[in-house]
Parts: structure tokens; sequence; C-alpha cells
């Protein structure tokens, strides 16, 4: 691929060279850290080191050095996994659970194409760079004589089809595969012949083959891994028999990878790795579950793993070794994220697959940090930086309540709780006082070092809110969407909405609360939350709210963040919205996040696309 695929670097650039307007200040970009799920992975034949990653939901991403350094591509691809990729000279095609899509050289953002709709997997004709073949969830194989802008229907099987291929070598041969097994056209996708059942137990060859592969330089050499099972079969002749080269001892993935003499599949165990063509197998505990692997077309044995959290490795020796190959691919799952309050420039971040991480110099770049737990890493699911000790950090993890002293380098339990803990927050009023949100509300006045439950009227509770009027007022978000208040400082509670799933204070305004439900209405308090107005609906297009901010410099601005359609704004504290998400990967919202030491600043947690930062005009 050349050069002018990299559309997202040079329109960066002229961005930063912009006045400073609206346009050009306010748009998010990527801060990190690096990762993510990599659900599908392709290289360029025709542009040594240039690799594409297609992610669950943050997009593709491109690399032109190997997998050293990424960038995102063009907009214009929404929400949704990419779960098929492929490329030809000029273009790049991107399967989705919205549709096909294709980016091309003289593009600055992805097209959606026509038929096939949802495709789950794609295969360019090696002699025939316009020829794309897509299979469908519903079971169409679909074929395009001219860059998928005109498809003919090849094959309707009524099942999803999990792999198409072409043969790398003439004549032209295409394989489609399914729940009921896989079919052959030696005639351009004419007609068709099964060559591999989906019934009987006979154990002459597989069932319900879902990932096909192809030797390099061999169209009648073909590996099929077979559904739910832990058998891979080969042919070497086309199909009209097969033999068995693994039975492992536990269910294989979808993922295989045939390079020059060399055979690579997995589970979330291990990648397992054949070097002889299947005479023998080795199995490399990686940590790590493989969900995508593309060969090298300039190394004979390089080749790229797609990961299902930490991102992308590449090896060059067949993958005997593999190294992390993630610079500047943001494309994680943020579960947690804090501020330090003492340090302008520190940021914490909880990320799904990689743990936590910290950045010292604003998200330039990301140190991985120690996690808690004595013997296994805990998942975090709140962070909670303590404004009155330096260094102290609280986590709300699946056992309880940890405590770091040094800024996330080490960590120690101070709470357990086998039901986790989902909000641990820390008195802004009172050094020492922590809560623990979980079934339960627990209170600390020490530290952490001894614990006081309390029982609110709902079930459960998400987090706790302080009021910035009030050291004795608090408020509960309860995990079925309702909101209680103490006026005692916690020590008594009483439902104050029932309907409420996420709320923000405006500071300035004394009294002042806005609620967002989980019917995309915004709801106003201007007495702390005894009496409440509607002022807006259908906010966000209807996507579940997750995240609702206050601007802290003007009272007028709120911020909306959703499950599904990125981030809103109000200029009117909340009577009509608008979109705020040009330049966002992700379109799940998990968090919004005012940075405490730069008013022109706001962080966005996502689920796939990282950390988003945008520079306010405001």
């Amino acid at each position: 691929m050349r050069a002018a695929h990299l559309r997202s670097l040079p329109l960066l650039l002229a961005l930063a060279l912009l006045p400073r307007t609206a346009a050009a200040a306010e748009r998010w970009a990527p801060l990190g850290p690096d990762g993510g799920e990599i659900w599908s992975l392709a290289a360029d034949p025709d542009a040594p080191g240039t690799v594409y990653a297609g992610t669950r939901d943050g997009g593709v991403w491109q690399s032109r050095d190997g997998g050293g350094h990424w960038v995102p591509t063009a907009a214009g691809l929404g929400s949704g996994e990419v779960s098929a990729l492929a490329v030809s000279p000029g273009r790049v095609w991107a399967g989705t659970s919205r549709g096909l899509f294709v980016l091309t050289d003289d593009a600055f953002a992805w097209r959606q194409l026509g038929p096939p709709g949802p495709a789950q997997c794609l295969a360019v004709d090696p002699a025939h760079p316009d020829r794309i073949w897509a299979g469908t969830p519903t079971g169409e194989v679909l074929a395009s004589d001219d860059g998928g802008e005109h498809w003919v229907l090849r094959l309707d099987l009524g099942f999803p089809i999990t792999a198409v291929a072409v043969a790398p070598t003439p004549p032209l041969t295409v394989y489609a595969a399914g729940g009921d097994g896989v079919f052959r056209s030696a005639d351009a996708g004419a007609s068709w012949r099964q060559i591999v059942p989906d019934s009987g137990s006979s154990g002459d060859g597989p069932r319900g083959g879902f990932a096909l592969a192809f030797a390099p330089t061999d169209a009648d050499v073909l590996y099929i891994l077979s559904a739910g099972s832990s058998t891979m079969w080969k042919t070497t002749d086309a199909g009209a028999t097969w033999g068995s080269v693994l039975d492992y001892a536990y269910s294989l993935h979808g993922v295989l990878l045939v390079l020059p003499g060399i055979l690579l599949t997995g589970n979330d165990r291990a990648l397992v790795r054949s070097d002889d063509d299947g005479a023998t197998w080795r199995q490399e505990y990686l940590g790590l579950t493989p969900f995508s692997l593309a060969a090298d077309p300039a190394e004979p044995a390089g080749a790229w793993l797609g990961t299902g959290g930490q991102g992308v490795l590449r090896s060059l020796d067949g993958g005997r070794t593999w190294m992390p190959s993630r610079r500047g691919l943001s494309a994680s799952d943020i579960q947690a994220f804090a501020f330090d309050p003492f340090r302008p420039r520190t940021l914490f971040a909880e990320t799904t697959g990689l743990g936590l991480y910290r950045s010292a110099d604003g998200g330039a770049s990301w140190s991985r940090l120690g996690t808690p737990g004595p013997r296994t890493r805990l998942d975090i699911f709140s962070l909670a930086a303590d404004p009155h000790q330096p260094g102290t950090l609280y986590a709300g993890t699946t056992r309880g309540v940890s405590v770091s002293r040094d800024r996330g380098a080490h960590w120690q339990p101070v709470l357990n709780d086998p039901l986790g803990i989902w909000g641990v927050t820390v008195d802004p009023h009172r050094a020492g006082t922590i809560y623990a949100a979980g079934n339960v509300l627990r209170r600390s006045r020490d530290g952490g070092r001894t614990w006081k439950a309390f029982h609110l009227a709902t079930a459960q509770t998400g987090r706790i809110l302080f009021s910035p009027w009030d050291p004795e007022t608090l408020y509960g978000e309860a995990g079925s969407q309702v909101l209680e208040r103490s006026t005692d400082g916690g020590q008594t509670w009483k439902q104050v909405f029932d309907n409420a799933q996420i709320v923000t204070f405006v500071r300035q305004i004394p009294g002042l609360l806005v609620a967002a439900d989980r019917d995309g209405e915004i709801w106003k308090s201007r007495d702390g939350g005894t009496a409440w107005e509607r002022t807006a609906q259908g906010v966000g297009s209807g996507a579940f709210p997750l995240a609702l901010l206050a601007d802290p410099s003007d009272p007028a601005i709120l911020y909306l963040g959703t499950d599904s359609n990125s981030v809103w704004r109000s200029r009117d504290q909340g009577a009509t919205w608008e979109p705020f998400s040009s330049g966002l990967m992700a379109p799940r919202i998990t968090c919004l996040e005012a940075d405490p030491h730069d008013p022109h600043r706001l962080i966005a947690c996502t689920q796939g696309g990282g950390l988003e930062e945008i520079r306010l005009d405001s």
C-alpha cells in the first residue's frame, strides 16, 4: 500500500497547523495505553512492512514499519467489530458487523459498499486484485469483480459462512466453510461441491470447518480447523481425501496460519506450532488469547499475532518467539482511570488484558505497574487517588480494596470482599475517609485499617459522590439506577431519584444536579436532589448513557458519554445537545473526566479506543 493510504497522519498534521478554531482544536485524539482486542489482521503484499489491524470497537489501525508504530486509519467505520480485512493494491476492505467498507488511496474516509451487508470473512483473488469474495452471517457467499461496487450471489447455504479462501495458484478455485461443512468451486463460483460434510462420525474427515488456510505455493494443499474441535485436518488433493495432522488436548480457536513448513494455531491456553508440516507440535504458553494471525509477505518466517487485549505481537522466526508490536495502537478497553492530584501530568489507567498503567508525561508514554493480588492479577473496577496523601492510590477490585503508597508500583489489600468492590472513593473533605461500594456500602475513617458497613435502600451501589457544597451530604449511584442521598455523612440514606443512570454536579451553582436516565432523558434538580424537572428527551439518539460531566469552567456546558454513540455536548445546561465526537476511535464511552490541572483538557475512557483526549476552546 502506498503512502497515500496513511490518511489520518497528514490530516492530523494539517489540523495542528491551523489557527486555534473549534474545527481545528476540538478534535479527540488517542492517548493510550497501547493494546486492545485485534479481531483481524491483513498485510499489504505490495508494500513491505505495511499491515492493518481490525479491532473490536476501535476501527482499523495501520503500521508501515512492520508493526513498530501504529496510527488510526480514516474515519467512517462507525461502531462494531472489524471481523475481516483484505488488501489489494490501492484498497483496503473491512468486514464489520455494520457492513462492508472500503478505503482507497484517494479517500479521506471509509466508504460503505452495497451488499453483502455484514461480512465476517473476506478473500481477494491473488491473480485479480479487483475480485473479492465475502461470506455473510446469513449464509451467502458473494463475489465482486470490480472491487466491491457490484456483487453476485454465488452460494446460499443458509448458515453462517465463517471462512472463504481463494487458491494461491491457478486455476481459480474458491472454498467456503461454515456450520454445514466445506464447499469447493473450480469455476469461479458457478458450481460447488461439498468436500467436507458436517454429518456422520466415521472419522474420515473434519466436521464443520471454520478456518481454512492454503499451503503458500500449492493450491491442492489445504488445512482446516473444525468448529469446537481439537483436530486439524489436511488434504493434499484439493479435498478428495483428508488426514488428521493435530489432535490437541483442548478445543482450538478459529485461528490458523500456514508458513513454509510451519503451522500455527491455538486457543485461550496456548499458541500451538509445528515446524515440520504437522508431524510434531509444540505449545507455547504466552499468557494471552490469540484472536487473529497474518503472514508477513516480505519475511518467509514472519507473522503477526492479534490478541484478546494485548494488541499485536510480531514474530520473525515462524512463531518461536514473539515481540510486542503495539506502539501507538491505542485500542484497549479502559476499566478505570484517575488523575494524580499532586502531579499534573501523571495519569493512571486500568486496561482489560494488560492491567494497570501509569503515565508521567500526560499520556505520551506509559509504564505497566504492579497490580493488586498476592498471586494472581485482579481486575480493577475503580481507582481513586487520595487528595490528602501524595502517592496514595486506592483500587476497587474483584476481591475488595487494595492501596498503594507509591503511585501504583506496589499494593496491599485493606478490605477483602469476594463479591468485589465496584466503586472506591476518597472523601475530599476528610483525610483518611474512604468509601467502598459493593453489595453493601463500607466506610473507613483510618485509611482502610477498619471498616463499617452501611445498608442503603437498594441492594447494591455503584459509586459514592460527595457534594461540593456540603461536606455532610453524599450521594450513592445504585446498580438499579436509584439515586440515594445522605445528609449526615453516610449514617442514613433516602431515595431521591428512581431512574438515574448517571449524575453530575454543576459546581458553580449551589444545589444544581443534572442526571441522565436510561431512557435518554436529562433531568435537573436545583435543590440538591429533592425536586427534579425534565429538560431534554432522546439525548444521544437513544444510546444508553454511561458518563455525564459538567464543565468545571462553564456552568452552561455538559458532556454525555454513551454506550454506542460516542460523546454529546450541551451548551445550555442540558436543554439541547449536539454530537461532540470528531476524531473518536471508539463509540462506547465508559468515563468522562476533566483534568483538574488543565481546564482546557477533557479525557474520555473508551471500550476499544483506549483513552482519548480533547483540547477545549471554552
